[in-house]
């Protein structure tokens, strides 16, 4: 099934009901997924949260189709009678925007949570004939809260994988399920052998793959990267903080002397005063601090990641053991564009720690690396020059181990996870 019959172009639907927010990942994501599905001769149109349509920088065309069915509250959603009620709203709420209108020639999903999948394949039940491609992006067991492994949350993601596996033999889709990562994939083979499902592989990276940044001019200094997104807990901004802290009471390490540091904010809650005074602090010492808040366009966003070689990553090694993120994908695509290196400073044992080589980015965690602080750690100013000291020591370490590389061999062709667009594959899928 194409996306031309004649001259009729047919229509897809990219359903994303989580996308109800600038904050975070869906824009990257999704802004370029609708330009390439368009350019394919799709007439492609996004369905996310109804509060997108008040957003002026949201992509579109754009309908607001779901209320109430995002991420929401994981002790109602985690729970199957919880998932059945959410998943029965989602599906109503599909059903209404489906209604009277032109049949859907091919539905494209990802960040869907069990709830949402159950919803999805409730309303394929019932809908025509069609093309489905889900990206499972997260992990079974994922709650978003702590670690992505709880045990009622996999049992709902089976629940919902069976209802999916039902609806398209019982209609006849023709279904792909794609993965971001190679674990990702090995955490679900034995629910798709539960329910009978089959799978394609792994997909690009969903943020940033295939771009192409400007090259940094040699008047540009290097950046470290130390934080990018919201205010998160596990998300590492503690420690990047803590390394701003240290830099203000110590000084630019001389081996780092030249670098700027990048540390951007973008979230639904304020931050703290005490946060927003040491970013202050860090501007008028003269380090070379870069601080962006908001929502930063994606090719933006893009030309400051490709001036990072270094990047702080400290992500909770026990809440993102089985979690990705964006930012990874995107600044190790900006660099892999370029073929110039790129190397991230974290704990080790997280699925990024193990994802990061797939993608071309070097991982250094410190021979004793500091424990991952609480959340209210950071008006704690002992616990943040330890912290800080620790972290800025491995910084330094890895510029090292940089130059070191620079010396060495060229860099390795571009993963094929980063060199193709995520775009480029769905089209490619649904061709």
């Amino acid at each position: 099934m194409g996306g031309r019959c004649g001259a009729l172009m047919a229509r897809l639907v990219i359903v994303d009901p989580a996308y109800a927010s600038t904050v975070g990942h869906h824009g990257e994501l999704n802004r370029p997924l609708l330009a390439g599905l368009t350019q394919a001769g799709w007439r492609a149109e996004l369905w996310a949260d109804v509060l997108m349509e008040a957003e002026g920088s949201a992509p579109g065309p754009l309908r607001g189709v779901f209320s109430g069915c995002g991420y929401g509250d994981p002790s109602h959603w985690r729970e199957l009678g919880g998932m059945v009620q959410l998943g029965r709203m989602l599906e109503q709420q599909l059903s209404a925007a489906s209604a009277g209108g032109e049949p859907v020639a091919a539905w494209v999903a990802h960040s869907l949570l069990p709830f949402q999948l159950l919803g999805l394949a409730r309303h394929l039940a019932q809908a025509p004939r069609a093309q489905v491609l889900i990206s499972l992006m997260f992990a079974p067991g994922e709650t978003l809260e702590a670690a992505a492994e709880t045990p009622a949350a996999i049992t709902n993601c089976r629940v919902a994988l069976a209802a999916l596996a039902r609806a398209c033999g019982l209609r006849g889709h023709r279904l792909r399920l794609a993965f971001p990562s190679q674990q990702q994939l090995r955490l679900y083979e034995p629910l798709l052998e539960a329910t009978g499902l089959s799978h394609c592989g792994l997909h690009p990276a969903v943020v940033g793959a295939g771009c192409m940044p400007t090259p940094p001019s040699p008047d540009q200094p290097p950046l470290v990267l130390l934080h990018w997104g919201d205010h998160k807990a596990g998300k590492g901004q503690r420690e990047a903080l803590a390394v701003l802290h240290t830099l203000i009471e110590q000084g630019v390490p001389r081996e780092l002397a030249g670098w700027g540091w990048v540390f951007h904010q973008h979230s639904n809650l304020p931050m703290p005063p005490a946060d927003r005074t040491l970013l202050e602090r860090a501007e008028v010492a003269g380090l070379g601090l870069v601080w962006l808040s908001g929502e930063v366009e994606s090719e933006r966003m893009g030309q400051w990641l490709a001036r990072c070689p270094l990047a702080l990553l400290a992500y909770d090694p026990q809440a993102y053991r089985q979690r990705s993120s964006g930012l990874l994908w995107q600044w190790a695509a900006c660099r892999a564009a370029l073929a110039l290196p790129a190397l991230a400073v974290g704990y080790g044992g997280g699925w990024l720690a193990a994802e990061a080589p797939e993608l071309g980015v070097g991982w250094h965690t410190p021979p004793l690396p500091p424990q991952p602080q609480p959340p209210d750690a950071g008006d704690c100013p002992t616990t943040a020059s330890v912290q800080g000291v620790g972290w800025l020591a491995a910084l330094v370490a890895a510029s090292q181990e940089l130059k070191r590389r620079s010396g060495s061999a060229s860099r390795s062709e571009p993963s094929p996870l980063l060199s193709q667009s995520f775009s480029s594959w769905v089209v490619g899928q649904i061709r």
